[in-house]
């Protein structure tokens, strides 16, 4: 009779200790999921800078191979793209460190905001170089016989001063303004262009 009593107890004891060892083991669980969304956030964001940098680093080289790029211009862009590039990089270390998903989303609009790589800087690098050597086709076909002058002298007007304004456009948080801004510059380049090869 002794022993079924002896028995119950160390049931009792058995179950508890299993009790706890599996609601213990839940606890990490439950945390490691509620990071999950965190990491996710993180992920993507990071891949997104990692792509503007990607960007940055093809209008880099697209700019080194640009020979008729304006000496003015040429610093203005490489010290635009430095700039941004540098301050990607310290975006994408802040996102490294950052504790929630409210602070990453943050750090994803400041990254679409303060740089408009895609809309902005891109279109600095290849409109400027479309303008300057578009110029320096005008300058070339200048005296030359049988060169409508008047012509010519139309697409030196369209063209002066184009850059400079491009160059001015700020980044910010109205993609709309910024395209429209841009939109202008990019149509004197296209017409200009289309006026120099009947030129030649």
């Amino acid at each position: 009779m002794r022993t079924p009593m002896n028995r119950i107890p160390r049931t009792v004891v058995v179950g508890a200790a299993a009790l706890a060892v599996t609601l213990g083991a839940g606890a990490p669980a439950r945390a490691d999921v509620a990071d999950k969304p965190l990491d996710k956030a993180k992920t993507v964001v990071t891949a997104r800078i990692d792509k503007r940098l990607a960007a940055l680093q093809r209008f880099d080289a697209t700019l080194g191979k640009a020979g008729r790029v304006q000496a003015g211009h040429r610093a203005a862009l490489d010290k635009l793209i430095d700039d941004q590039r540098a301050g990607l990089t310290a975006l994408r270390a802040k996102v490294a460190g950052e504790s929630t998903a409210a602070a990453v989303k943050t750090d994803a609009q400041s990254m679409v905001d303060d740089f408009r790589v895609f809309i902005l800087t891109g279109p600095k690098v290849r409109l400027t170089k479309a303008i300057d050597t578009e110029l320096a086709v005008v300058a070339k076909l200048e005296g030359r016989s049988g060169v409508d002058q008047a012509k010519l002298d139309a697409v030196e007007r369209s063209l002066t001063g184009q850059v400079d304004k491009l160059l001015a456009i700020q980044p910010g948080p109205d993609g709309d303004a910024i395209r429209a801004q841009v939109q202008p510059i990019r149509e004197a380049a296209r017409s200009a262009r289309g006026t120099l090869k009947s030129l030649k």
